[in-house]
């Protein structure tokens, strides 16, 4: 990605909690972080998988480097329409060991949902395995924060397998909207 892109882009590293959990989103969900998903995801330019971490890598590597990722699922027909799973693509790059246990059981678009839409997401993601996690760090990944409903879901699911601790790293968060 050129440098007038990458400034575009505008890292910003956003500390932020989800459940008394620490989480991290990389870049504020600006207009151009909007496009650039969309390209990457809607459609299906691969290529620009790399251009959402590939400067922090490394940096992500070591912030999280005794980690086990566990990726946010999409349904697995957009999956096999797009030829790839963009969360578990844009991740990879940091190089720790992902462990995709969770899945997205029918198509919910987020995107297009309400905020009530939106929780329900809780109907839709399941464990499909459920690893011995007592003595293991998760780092829980996805793409865009907006309501914090699928990582608040995949939270509780990760939860149950009393994990020894959970993180959770997102591309983007929208801003928080000002109470009036």
């Amino acid at each position: 990605i050129c440098s007038i892109c990458q400034k575009a882009m505008n890292p910003l590293f956003i500390s932020f909690k989800i459940l008394n959990y620490e989480a991290l989103a990389i870049y504020e969900y600006n207009d151009f972080i909007r496009q650039l998903v969309y390209q990457f995801k809607g459609c299906f330019d691969y290529e620009l998988s790399a251009s959402f971490i590939s400067n922090f890598a490394k940096e992500i590597k070591f912030l999280f480097k005794d980690y086990l990722i566990i990726p946010i699922p999409s349904f697995i027909v957009d999956d096999e329409k797009r030829g790839y799973n963009h969360v578990f693509e844009i991740f990879k790059l940091i190089g720790l060991k992902m462990h995709p246990i969770l899945e997205k059981t029918e198509q919910h678009k987020q995107a297009t949902s309400n905020v009530k839409g939106r929780e329900k997401i809780y109907h839709y993601l399941r464990l499909i395995e459920t690893p011995d996690l007592r003595k293991t760090k998760v780092l829980i990944v996805d793409d865009i924060y907006t309501t914090g409903s699928t990582i608040r879901a995949a939270i509780n699911l990760v939860e149950k397998l009393n994990p020894k601790t959970i993180k959770v790293l997102v591309i983007a968060k929208t801003r928080p909207k000002k109470v009036k």
